[in-house]
């Protein structure tokens, strides 16, 4: 078997993650690791000792490479470290955005979408309104917000109108009652059929982004049309027909906590490495002790027993 068919093999996960070598793999490499290196130092300086030592040198080390998760380093973003506690997803912790349209309870926490001034372009959200789009594209802080936004601009268009995996719309019944009759309304006079999927989503101007002034959140913003799509004789699409109103969606921006797992590890670490520590100079406090007592016997001059 060559690489190639290996690392076939890994990427298809031939080994699932519930497979008991899959759950045994890194307990059984860390006693292997860690068990010779303590075996090593059990036979210097004795069982209690060598695990104090041990403790004092890993978790020391696991708590500097937890602060340069958590803070970052030269060549170390912040967040490259663990992204996940055991049994969440490994984007639990990620950035997201989360859609929500105006009325619904999520919309009740954000009184900026009470005040459609509020949103701007991105370019003046940004400060950057008036440049050309070469000094636009190299400006960092439109590119990423561009960036992040098309993700929300996305997420609110799944809301707005969800279609299953043959591109059905899920929907309620009187929201599609009406799209049905706006359609029929509409009808090309080339139309001969329906095209697949029959609904659609069209957006209407750019997205905007604002700043709830109350949470300090980013929101954005977005006007979606629902279209309905007919063929002609030949099965090719013609123009799209607009069915039912625009409407407008929001997004408020979670900017997730990716360093909470390396801060817990860090954490966690610290306080494994100050109890060793304080074992290791609890044995060693010991040890003075007995090497106290044993030179003060030896000075002890033999006293004679009487015959």
């Amino acid at each position: 078997m060559n690489v190639a068919d290996l690392l076939f093999l890994a990427v298809e996960e031939v080994i699932p993650p519930t497979h008991p070598v899959s759950i045994l793999a890194i307990p059984l490499g860390l006693l292997f690791m860690s068990g010779g290196v303590y075996v090593l130092l059990w036979s210097n300086f004795g069982a209690k000792k060598a695990g104090a030592i041990y403790g004092v040198a890993f978790f020391g080390f696991t708590f500097l490479l937890g602060m340069f998760w958590w803070f970052g380093g030269p060549g170390i973003p912040v967040g490259l470290g663990i992204s996940h506690l055991p049994g969440q997803s490994s984007d639990h912790y990620n950035d997201r955005w989360y859609a929500f349209e105006a009325g619904s309870e999520r919309a009740e926490f954000f009184d900026v979408i009470q005040d459609p001034g509020a949103f701007v372009s991105l370019e003046e959200f940004t400060g950057v309104e008036g440049l050309d789009e070469d000094a636009l594209q190299a400006d960092r802080a439109f590119t990423a917000l561009a960036g992040s936004v098309g993700g929300a601009v996305g997420s609110m268009q799944e809301q707005f109108l969800p279609v299953d995996e043959n591109g059905v719309a899920q929907i309620g019944v009187e929201r599609l009652t009406e799209y049905e009759a706006d359609a029929e309304a509409a009808r090309p006079d080339d139309a001969v059929g329906r095209a697949q999927p029959f609904f659609g989503v069209q957006q209407v101007g750019e997205p905007l982004a604002a700043e709830d002034p109350d949470t300090g959140v980013l929101v954005s913003s977005q006007t979606f049309q629902a279209t309905a799509t007919f063929v002609d004789d030949d099965g090719v699409p013609v123009e799209p027909v607009e069915v039912g109103e625009p409407t407008t969606w929001y997004a408020f921006y979670d900017p997730g906590a990716l360093w909470l797992p390396s801060a817990l590890w860090a954490v966690i670490s610290l306080v494994f490495f100050l109890l060793s520590l304080f074992w290791l100079d609890r044995l060693e406090m010991r040890d003075k002790k007995r090497e106290i007592v044993e030179v003060e016997e030896s000075e002890t001059p033999a006293v004679s027993v009487a015959q």
